[in-house]
């Protein structure tokens, strides 16, 4: 009769267990909304998004220019653009921004004085790219077209030979952005006569 008792038990006992687990699961879990929820604030280091954009502006890689050949030597220019810096890596708000152009082009240069002097068609100093100009609240000089910045960059002198041949000159354009970062672009001017 012991072992009756025991199995009763037994069984009354997961009964017990069964209609408690049955009742948990059958209640609702409900959440109050929290009233002031805790908000995160992610601090972006600006220099992480920025991404260094620099251009020469053509139409194409081949440009074609047409100079006049009514002069012994002949100079155009090419214009740039850049994007501007983030603030924090200004200098006094001042972009650190250059462009260098060089080409593996270059003539003989002569004239009276000087006598067959290789002279590249791009020098080789870099230009400073800055913002567009206003006076009196109207825009003057270039105005950049895609990007922040500009600057531009005397190409010659071009011998009139070199026109009358319809010569190439690549330009190659190097960017540095503070140092930091350099982009490159590269242009090929075809020089065509008026």
């Amino acid at each position: 009769m012991s072992n009756k008792e025991e199995m009763s038990r037994g069984e009354w006992i997961l009964f017990l267990i069964l209609v408690a687990l049955t009742c948990l699961g059958l209640t609702s879990c409900d959440y109050e909304p929290i009233d002031d929820p805790v908000i995160y604030e992610w601090y972006i280091d600006e220099d992480d998004l920025f991404t260094p954009e620099a251009l020469i502006i053509t139409d194409s890689k081949y440009q074609n220019v047409y100079l006049d050949t009514s002069q012994s030597y002949t100079y155009f220019q090419i214009y740039a653009e850049a994007n501007e810096m983030p603030e924090r890596k200004r200098y006094n708000g001042e972009n650190n921004i250059w462009a260098s152009f060089s080409t593996p082009k270059s003539w003989l240069y002569s004239d009276g004085n000087i006598n067959d002097i290789p002279i590249p068609a791009v020098a080789s100093t870099a230009v400073r790219f800055d913002y567009p100009r206003v006076f009196n609240n109207n825009p003057t000089g270039y105005q950049p077209k895609h990007l922040d910045l500009w600057t531009k960059q005397n190409v010659g002198p071009i011998p009139v030979q070199a026109i009358n041949q319809r010569d190439t000159i690549p330009i190659y354009m190097d960017v540095s952005f503070d140092g930091d970062y350099h982009v490159k672009d590269t242009l090929f001017i075809v020089l065509r006569a008026k």
